[in-house]
């Protein structure tokens, strides 16, 4: 009989492999997506550009888990060494917010907030990109936590999420409340309503006071050994032990993060906007 671990591993590499599977599909429509709507075209390929780039990268990570703060990996190799997943991690971590920003940039553009309001597009339409800069600035507090392993670098880097996901949050809640301005956009705006109340509240209540804040007095005193840079490569605990790697929190974070957020990069994917009907009516008139 399969242990848990081998059980659990397979399952959630089946989950990427599809939802790789449905990137490449969505990938291959934008082809003919780009004839049908060219004006579209390089928003159609922005998106299932970086789309592809998070997916894949979420099916590496399935096969080889890992963990930044104990140094864990799933296999005896460097393909495993959570360096190397920290590095690739970089490109997915900036390319799904990256999606999120250029749809939020979009839809402000079809609202039209600059000429509705110009207050309200300094506030909102901008903080797509305040997004942006916390989630570049939280990956090189990533990469000082894994190379240092102070505590500390990882709880900036959380909090760094934190402060980007709050900073869309009102944009996201306004533009929900804008149903005629909003057609097209509808289902994107709830699923990442319910992502930023979900996420903020896990982040506020749970993972910053009680895994991270929690920890910092224990961080003070720790020693930058010489090589840091080398044992952060090449140091690692090669384990499946369901405790060592933190139970049951374990299995919920890795496999919401296997499968959830590739599902929202597929979301994103589907590029929304208004429907080209609505861009012909609003012409007409």
């Amino acid at each position: 009989m399969a242990s848990w671990d081998v059980v659990w591993w397979t399952i959630m590499v089946c989950i990427s492999a599809i939802n790789l599977a449905l990137a490449v599909f969505m990938f291959y429509k934008s082809m003919r997506l780009k004839r049908v709507e060219p004006e579209n075209s390089r928003y159609f390929m922005v998106l299932r550009s970086l789309g592809l780039l998070f997916v894949l990268i979420a099916m590496y990570r399935t096969v080889f888990v890992s963990s930044y703060p104990g140094r864990l990996a799933w296999f005896d190799t460097m393909f495993n060494s959570p360096f190397v997943i920290r590095c690739i991690a970089f490109f997915a971590e900036l390319s799904s917010i990256g999606m999120v920003a250029i749809i939020l940039r979009r839809l402000c553009k079809d609202m039209d907030l600059s000429r509705s309001n110009k207050q309200l597009h300094i506030l909102l339409a901008n903080t797509p990109y305040l997004a942006v800069g916390c989630i570049f600035a939280a990956q090189l507090f990533a990469f000082s936590g894994l190379i240092t392993q102070h505590i500390t670098f990882f709880a900036i880097e959380e909090t760094l999420w934190m402060f980007a996901f709050l900073g869309i949050t009102p944009l996201v809640f306004y533009a929900v409340r804008q149903k005629e301005k909003t057609a097209g956009y509808r289902l994107f705006l709830i699923v990442m309503m319910v992502w930023c109340i979900g996420y903020l509240s896990f982040q506020c209540f749970y993972a910053l006071p009680f895994m991270y804040y929690s920890e910092l007095l224990q961080d003070f005193g720790k020693v930058i050994p010489a090589d840091a840079l080398r044992a952060a490569i090449f140091d690692y605990t090669v384990t499946r032990d369901f405790h060592t790697w933190g139970g049951v929190g374990f299995i919920i974070w890795h496999s919401g993060y296997f499968s959830l957020c590739s599902w929202l990069a597929l979301l994103y994917m589907s590029a929304p906007r208004f429907p080209r009907r609505t861009a012909v009516r609003t012409a007409e008139k």
